[in-house]
């Protein structure tokens, strides 16, 4: 019998012109199962050459090391997103200043806003209801570039206290020649609340949802002192 006749046993079978496509990548799990069927299947005549076999042992390893350490990240990022989302619990009870225009009158009491200029004008808030009816004109007078903040006390220029619940505000800022200058408007309030659901935090300055990213300052609520209170200025105007 001519043993050269032997051939070895095909280690890949011809793909069928009617199979999917199989996917491009190769998890550890599917490495080892051809693995496995290479040495199961090879020919005992012409065995895989001891490098060859060295290599695949070699690549296994590298395998799996880096499935490993790819586990071992996974599990840090979890680990250091959840950690900060239980960090913002803290947030209860302190008082943050944010971007947004909202304002959230409880029962009794003020509210304060905020504002930011990029320079020196004449301001006013005007304040709204929830579906936009004007409410209050506070006139702040010439305010410096910067941040800035102001106090209502919930009432019209009437002086009858408006309804607790959801109200706006819209900074108008006046340069000395009566062009329009850049203010944007600024939340103030404290964090009644905070929610997780959804995988991200979410806090609540009274009735208005607030995200972490948008935060710029946080304070206690009992020591905390605002960068400039323009509310000890403040007169009113009628509409």
């Amino acid at each position: 019998m001519d043993l050269s006749s032997i051939s070895g046993i095909s280690m890949v079978e011809e793909p069928s012109p009617y199979a999917e496509k199989a996917s491009q990548e190769v998890d550890r799990d599917a490495f080892i199962k051809m693995f496995l069927a290479q040495m199961k299947h090879q020919d005992p005549l012409n065995p895989m050459d001891g490098s060859e076999f060295a290599a695949q042992i070699a690549q296994f390893s590298s395998l799996e090391q880096l499935y490993n350490v790819n586990e071992s990240l996974e599990s840090m990022v979890a680990g250091q997103e959840d950690q900060g989302r239980f960090q913002t619990l803290s947030l209860i009870g302190k008082v943050v200043l944010a971007e947004g225009n909202e304002l959230t009158l409880e029962a009794e009491g003020t509210v304060q806003g905020g504002l930011e200029l990029d320079q020196t004008a004449t301001c006013s808030v005007l304040i709204y209801t929830e579906d936009g009816l004007p409410v209050r004109s506070l006139n702040l007078g010439q305010l410096g570039a910067g941040r800035h903040e102001f106090e209502w006390d919930g009432e019209t220029a009437a002086g009858d206290r408006m309804p607790e619940g959801a109200y706006s505000f819209k900074v108008v800022a006046l340069d000395t020649n009566g062009d329009s200058v850049e203010a944007t408007p600024h939340m103030l309030g404290t964090v009644d609340r905070i929610s997780l659901a959804g995988g991200a935090s979410t806090l609540y300055v009274g009735q208005t949802p607030l995200d972490f990213e948008s935060v710029l300052d946080i304070r206690n609520s009992t020591t905390g002192e605002a960068v400039e209170t323009a509310a000890g200025e403040a007169t009113e105007e009628n509409y």
